[in-house]
């Protein structure tokens, strides 16, 4: 069974990796990547102090602001690994 650490850590990467892969298509979309970087940081933040529990809950969070942008169509992804909705976007579905 995993870990809370190798689950979070896992996680991590995921959501670094849609960072540096989605696209913001609307300017509002801008907020959503920046409140997934903040919550990626207070991950990290407390990974750091050993609250594994608390660390996959913000990095949970983090990712779920790309993949809400995904959903609406503020953001485009080109991953179903990755994103919600592999880059379609809300408003085409």
């Amino acid at each position: 069974m995993e870990s809370a650490e190798e689950k979070w850590r896992r996680y991590v990467k995921v959501t670094e990796e849609a960072l540096r892969r989605v696209k913001v298509v609307d300017p509002r979309g801008n907020r959503l990547v920046e409140m997934c970087r903040r919550y990626l940081e207070d991950s990290k933040y407390f990974a750091e102090r050993g609250d594994y529990t608390t660390a996959l809950a913000a990095v949970s969070y983090a990712h779920a602001w790309i993949d809400v942008g995904t959903y609406i169509g503020l953001l485009k992804g080109d991953d179903d690994q990755l994103f919600v909705l592999g880059g379609k976007g809300g408003a085409e579905r």
